[in-house]
């Protein structure tokens, strides 16, 4: 999936197809420019086959080199194809459609030109089987797997994304045009959120792009906490959350001081100005350095700076432009304060 996301930040696919068939193989289609079917002057192979069974062999392209990759673990669809009992892929290329076959990782079908298909029919289809014996299950977490495509496409705006599941021939599709606030106001639904139009920015540059959107909605059994890193999820945060926090509370708490909010005694912290926070956050950065075992959170200490000045001066801007909206968020974290401090002295 990462890699047909890949070609859809890099602008060419905005169409992505996951099947589940019954007999629990997984498909993924896409319209990109198909996996690259020519010999590769070094490796001696094609390129398909050799982005199927190496390590890292997606770096040995350079024309397929992208400027935000979604890859998390450097290993991409070669780990899926060891990892897994067959294998098939179908490349859609320059008016020819080609397939490969695999059986636990090994070559089983050499490439072959098996049809013709229009010019601008283009792309690659990936049907795999995973291996039991690899897994507690083999099962796929469906749920979950929806999720993810759903997430996918709110952070890539123009991408269509369809989910097929053959045993109950349910379909969903996604396909969103308009900011992350949008996909948040929809998240939380009818909860009692400040502000009414979540607060969110969006910059970029060649090198990296933020977005964000964030509301408060104490009543919320569960806050909302989405993080992404070049559309790959990071459940446990990281220093781009770190920075998102960072900015906000800062701007608050200068808010706060600057209007004389603060009683005596009283000084904020994260926590209080924080609590209650439901947001989402995406962040597109070259090179990204992931921490723990599972790459859950983004360890890039770059990113904390980056993002903490960006939102810091979008919050203050938004407070400023807003004072009675800013005075009512400002007087909640003094509220948690004061209920800190009472709970302390007990």
């Amino acid at each position: 999936i990462d890699n047909s996301v890949d070609e859809a930040l890099a602008g060419h696919c905005n169409e992505i197809t996951v099947t589940a068939f019954k007999d629990g193989s997984l498909s993924v289609e896409d319209n990109g420019r198909g996996m690259p079917v020519d010999i590769h002057p070094i490796e001696k192979v094609s390129g398909v086959e050799l982005i199927l069974t190496r390590l890292h062999a997606g770096g040995k392209f350079s024309d397929q080199n992208y400027a935000f990759s979604g890859g998390l673990h450097g290993v991409g669809v070669s780990v899926v194809n060891a990892l897994s009992k067959e294998l098939e892929c179908r490349v859609r290329r320059g008016g020819k459609e080609f397939s490969i076959g695999f059986r636990n990782g090994n070559l089983s079908s050499k490439l072959k030109e098996v049809g013709t298909v229009g010019k601008n029919n283009t792309g690659t289809t990936v049907h795999f089987w995973p291996d039991g014996k690899f897994f507690d299950t083999d099962k796929f977490l469906l749920s979950d797997l929806r999720h993810t495509l759903k997430a996918k496409a709110v952070l890539c705006p123009g991408l269509r994304m369809r989910f097929v599941n053959e045993a109950t021939g349910e379909k969903d599709e996604w396909f969103y045009t308009g900011a992350l606030s949008e996909y948040l106001i929809e998240t939380l639904g009818n909860v009692d959120r400040s502000p009414k139009d979540p607060l969110a920015g969006k910059t970029g540059s060649a090198a990296e792009t933020i977005e964000w959107a964030l509301a408060w909605a104490p009543d919320l059994p569960q806050a909302i906490s989405e993080s992404y890193v070049n559309l790959i999820p990071t459940a446990g945060g990281g220093t781009h959350v770190n920075g998102l926090r960072a900015g906000v509370c800062a701007a608050i708490r200068e808010f706060t001081e600057f209007r004389n909010l603060l009683p005596r005694g009283v000084k904020l912290t994260p926590e209080d100005i924080w609590s209650g926070v439901s947001f989402v956050l995406s962040l597109k950065m070259k090179d990204p350095q992931f921490a723990g075992q599972t790459k859950e959170r983004l360890g890039s200490r770059e990113a904390a700076a980056m993002v903490e000045g960006y939102v810091h001066d979008a919050t203050a801007m938004w407070l400023n432009q807003h004072p009675e909206a800013g005075e009512g968020i400002a007087m909640q974290a003094i509220a948690n304060a004061q209920e800190r401090i009472k709970a302390a002295l007990k």
